[in-house]
């Protein structure tokens, strides 16, 4: 075995036999599915219930009604109670000691003057979240519009309704004219794997920056360069923690999909609902008939987006830029390593390093709503930000010309990697054994141009 492989086998398996890594290896899964749980129980259980009290002064959206003698909505679909709120409707405003102490929870008022200002107030006891604010907000606007339309145009609201003429843009490739273009559908799929690659890229180069500090601070480098050459122990450090993270993200991904499908069966939360997918009837009808199954299928706007995705073109290209992404940055990492002794005299250095990889997932961000805009063609060119944004466009399908840009990406990616490496290695080489002085950027300059 070659000095390299020694290297890797033992950053291998010094770090998976750590109980640390055992811990988050199964912790992990059950902290993300917690967080899914506890999410969904809030939700589920902080249901504020709400009574709102609605002052109309000048009898815009309420009337008195005959048979209780009382201030009703003048609208029927309007102000309709549910089991988190109720309304009632009152012309006076009451005093303030009078709302603190009374049932009501809420007081929104306006008067005739909303019109003009197009402003009302909302008085509360305990602050109502955004969503329930913006609900009220959406019931008094379209009271006030059906108001409008009922006295101003004299015409029925249903007749209003018919008038208005509702449109949506279907989305049509030129050269695809009988399907459908779900694109920016598609885009949001791949924000998923670039997710997974800009946080497994910090979460790991990160670890390999400390590694080598560590191993640095503790002066055991000094024994181990004696056998082997600083380029060879930096290799071998980059491609084992790498190895040790890519271990620990198939395992996260089988046990969540375990511990996912076990949480479903046990507590039926319903992760999968069947109604959303394929009609039971449907596809009892449908037998034993595959072809009518996976039309069915197609048809359903979910899985045409999964359906439309090259998995594996997809997967092959998460994994290459996945592995690519990680050994560029690695490499940067474990240079600032060997340069400082200790953690907190990288900042000066990491800053550099961090900001491509932010920047990229920002551009990774905005690529999904304009996929195939500039900014997304260029960034997924560039080596330092390419890993996650290329991952936007391969889950739109990459063809035709668009083939030529994804051949230079992966070209530039591969030569960028060997550059970096050139790069770190003359840095480890000489920063691994220096110690007690923090290097400038003049001095790092110094050290790449130097002759052994």
């Amino acid at each position: 075995m070659s000095k390299i492989g020694i290297i890797i086998r033992r950053e291998y398996l010094s770090r998976v036999r750590k109980k640390s890594f055992v811990i988050m290896t199964f912790l992990g899964p059950i902290l993300f599915i917690g967080i899914m749980a506890a999410g969904i129980w809030v939700t589920q259980v902080d249901q504020t219930q709400h009574h709102v009290l609605v002052i109309d002064h000048s009898g815009l959206v309420s009337q008195t009604e005959q048979s209780s003698n009382r201030l009703e909505s003048r609208f029927q679909d309007r102000f309709v109670e549910s089991s988190d709120i109720t309304y009632a409707f009152t012309k006076e405003r009451p005093s303030d000691d009078e709302f603190k102490e009374g049932p009501y929870t809420l007081m929104v008022e306006f008067d005739d003057g909303i019109f003009q200002n197009h402003k009302g107030y909302l008085f509360y006891k305990k602050v109502p979240s955004v969503t329930f604010t913006s609900r009220l907000s959406r019931e008094l606007e379209a009271a006030l519009e059906q108001l409008k339309v009922t006295q101003d145009l004299s015409i029925s609201f249903e007749e209003y309704k018919r008038l208005k003429t509702p449109v949506s843009l279907v989305q049509k490739d030129i050269e695809k004219q009988d399907e459908t273009s779900l694109k920016q559908e598609q885009a949001a799929i791949g924000m998923v794997f670039a997710v997974i690659i800009f946080f497994f890229i910090f979460l790991f180069g990160s670890l390999v920056m400390r590694g080598v500090i560590e191993e640095k601070t503790s002066r055991i480098v000094e024994v181990i360069v004696s056998s082997v050459k600083p380029f060879q122990l930096m290799l071998g450090k980059i491609f084992g923690i790498g190895l040790v993270g890519l271990t620990q993200f198939v395992m996260w991904v089988l046990l969540s999909f375990i511990f996912l499908s076990i949480a479903e069966a046990v507590f039926n939360a319903g992760y999968l609902n069947p109604s959303t997918l394929v009609d039971a009837q449907e596809m009892a009808n449908m037998g034993n008939n595959q072809a009518d199954f996976y039309q069915t299928l197609a048809q359903n706007d979910a899985f045409n987006i999964l359906l439309r995705i090259n998995w594996p073109v997809m997967l092959g290209l998460f994994l290459f830029y996945f592995v690519g992404g990680y050994l560029v940055y690695a490499s940067l990492f474990a240079a600032i390593g060997a340069a400082v002794d200790s953690e907190t005299d990288t900042q000066q250095f990491m800053t550099p390093v961090m900001l491509p990889l932010f920047f990229s997932y920002l551009v990774a961000i905005m690529s999904v709503n304009n996929p195939e805009g500039m900014a997304a063609t260029i960034f997924s060119i560039i080596p330092l930000t390419s890993p996650p944004v290329m991952m936007i466009r391969a889950a739109m399908g990459i063809s035709g010309p668009q083939v030529w840009q994804l051949v230079l990406s992966m070209t530039l990616l591969v030569a960028f990697f060997f550059f970096t490496v050139w790069i770190a290695g003359r840095i480890y080489r000489t920063g691994i054994l220096m110690y007690g002085k923090k290097p400038t950027w003049k001095e790092l300059g110094k050290w790449i141009i130097y002759k052994s």
